[in-house]
């Protein structure tokens, strides 16, 4: 449901059913009832209660009489539409105390055809409309005339001078509550302002400045692939008594894993030492394996068999030696055959990217105003942009991170303040209303459009639209309509604007001639 309260606005001769109804269909959590003076629905006390047992919050909005039996149903009661608003917004209402009747004996002198009368005039307690009623007096007879004294006492008691004051208070409330009475309701004619454009300067614009940070992950797409052969290098040994050619290429080997020299060497012919043995020659070469991978990263002296059969038969001088022919002094290395992650230019560019994409989104939330500010930016800052170095041709590691802030700074005022200050202008404007007419603020709209800033100075330009009327006064009012017939009160106050007479109780058909009885409304609200 709304959180504003619904108007009812009630007619005469509406019944009580039909309110509740009407009730019942508001969609609003409190429901506030105006009565036109009196209603057939809000004149008596039982009519009331039934409209405190809704299951909202009910209140009623009428002259007096309608607020003393609305406190008697316990239903808050207000005098005028601005009083109900206002209790929503949290003022406690005003309680009506219960008016009760007011009784007035008039006694005179009887005839024959005439006896004397007793008037009853006043409110009953169960708030029935006030009604006048002549009670004959049976069987009464005449006063007879008292005898006139000789002498006339002109001296008046205090109790008869108090009497008579309280008789005569008496009969103002009553006349209060029993004479007719009218509302006058009238919503002002206005017409169109043509626009206005207005250049508003704001000296003291708020500076506002800020930090925009954003860390984004570079993802590697690329795949690098290493396929080395190891390397190293072997002893020949040369059991011959010649020198032996050994070619580049020679294959030799330590277990399943070969190796080719890289150069063509000699091996010096083995030596007759003086025990009667041979000391072979020795020459050194280096080797690459056959085969790239790790497989070939061999221990030293594990490379023990020359696998040209024609070297190697060189290399043994004498079909019966079992001597070793070749040998590695230290071990071989190098030989790899990896694959893996490995990021490319691509992977970095894309992440910069998203990177500024971020910061420019960050800039912009804090840049675009909050609701009611006008923002305006200053001069764009550059981003800085950290963790870039070394990131391409990054190995062996899936994801990489990457930082950057960007400044901004702007100046701000409140959208309030510049419509303020353009009503105020049109307001001001001669050229914009007519003599005699003033600007409806309510009716008065503002569009914001461009707004510049020239060091510290905002400059903004305004188009506004209004709508202009005429207030009539209270006395113009009751002067047109005071003792008229309601359609000739209705006809009269035409040229005012759109105007609404309720009078009470329901069956008068004229405006009061009493100044007092009529209440006059402009727009709804009372006017003094």
């Amino acid at each position: 449901m709304s959180d504003s309260p619904a108007l009812i606005y009630l007619e005469a001769d509406d019944e009580i059913t039909a309110v509740v109804r009407r009730i019942r269909e508001a969609d609003a959590d409190r429901v506030v009832i105006v009565a036109p003076g009196r209603s057939r629905a809000t004149s008596s006390v039982i009519a009331l209660r039934l409209l405190a047992r809704e299951d909202r919050e009910v209140a009623i909005v009428g002259d007096a009489l309608t607020r003393s039996l609305a406190a008697e149903a316990s239903v808050a009661a207000y005098a005028t539409i601005d009083e109900a608003r206002r209790a929503d917004a949290g003022s406690p209402a005003t309680p009506s105390e219960p008016r009760h009747a007011a009784i007035h004996v008039v006694r005179g002198p009887s005839t024959d055809d005439t006896a004397p009368t007793l008037a009853v005039t006043g409110v009953a307690d169960d708030a029935r409309q006030a009604e006048t009623r002549q009670v004959l007096l049976a069987g009464s007879r005449p006063m007879p005339r008292m005898a006139r004294r000789q002498r006339v006492n002109r001296s008046v008691p205090v109790a008869f001078l108090v009497a008579a004051a309280a008789v005569l208070l008496a009969v103002g409330i009553a006349g209060a509550i029993v004479l007719p009475a009218a509302t006058i309701i009238i919503s002002p004619r206005s017409e169109a302002v043509d626009p206005r454009t207005y250049v508003i300067e704001f000296d003291d614009p708020e500076s506002l400045s800020g930090m925009a940070a954003s860390v984004q992950t570079v993802t590697a797409s690329g795949t690098y692939t290493d396929r080395e052969p190891a390397t190293g290098s072997v002893l020949l040994f040369n059991w011959d008594n010649v020198a032996v050619e050994v070619p580049a290429g020679t294959l030799v080997a330590a277990g399943n894993q070969a190796f080719a020299t890289l150069a063509a060497v000699t091996a010096p012919a083995g030596e007759l030492t003086a025990e009667g043995t041979i000391r072979a020659g020795e020459v050194g070469v280096g080797i690459v394996a056959s085969q790239a991978g790790p497989a070939a990263n061999v221990a030293a002296a594990a490379i023990d068999t020359v696998l040209n059969q024609g070297t190697a038969s060189q290399l043994r001088g004498f079909p019966n030696n079992q001597a070793r022919l070749v040998s590695n002094p230290d071990a071989t290395s190098g030989g790899i055959d990896a694959t893996g992650p490995e990021f490319t230019q691509t992977d970095l560019d894309a992440a910069v990217i998203a990177l500024r994409d971020d910061l420019d989104r960050q800039v912009s939330a804090a840049l675009d105003p909050e609701v009611g500010t006008l923002f305006v930016p200053g001069e764009p800052a550059e981003a800085v942009i950290e963790g870039t170095d070394d990131v391409v041709g990054m190995r062996d590691q899936p994801t990489s991170e990457i930082s950057g802030t960007l400044g901004w700074e702007g100046h701000a005022v409140e959208a309030a303040r510049i419509e303020d200050e353009a009503r105020a202008r049109l307001a001001d404007d001669a050229d914009a209303l007519r003599e005699g007419y003033e600007l409806l603020t309510d009716a008065t709209e503002v569009e914001i459009g461009d707004a510049t800033l020239v060091g510290a100075r905002m400059t903004v330009e305004v188009e506004v639209r209004g709508r202009s009327t005429t207030t009539p006064g209270r006395a113009t009012v009751i002067e047109l309509v005071a003792g008229r017939p309601v359609d000739e009160a209705r006809q009269a106050l035409d040229d005012l604007g759109d105007a609404t007479v309720n009078l009470w109780p329901g069956w008068v058909g004229s405006v009061p001639e009493f100044e007092w009885r009529i209440d006059v409304r402009i727009g709804g609200e009372p006017t003094p």
